[in-house]
């Protein structure tokens, strides 16, 4: 009985985030996190980006660039619970 009092009560671990910069800093508006079991997605705002409430796992970053710029993909992007995962700068090519 104790036991099943204790578990009841039990929080569960609060999501991760990836964050980073997109250079140009103009070259693209939306992001997104794709792994097997989430997907997430972000505006990005004056270059930098967080996409928020994401489940643990590895992702893949894809970024839409605006013409001239193309799609930029960053892979094997690991997220851990309550943990901001910074990918840094992310560099578009034309």
């Amino acid at each position: 009985m104790c036991s099943m009092l204790i578990s009841a009560f039990i929080i569960p671990a609060p999501p991760g985030s990836i964050r980073g910069r997109v250079v140009p800093y103009n070259a693209a508006l939306n992001v997104w996190a794709v792994s097997d079991a989430d997907t997430g997605r972000s505006t990005i705002m004056n270059g930098e980006f967080e996409i928020k409430n994401l489940r643990p796992g590895r992702y893949r970053v894809i970024i839409d660039g605006r013409k001239p710029y193309k799609i930029t993909t960053r892979p094997d992007v690991i997220v851990n619970d309550s943990a901001v995962t910074n990918v840094g700068d992310i560099i578009l090519d034309q």
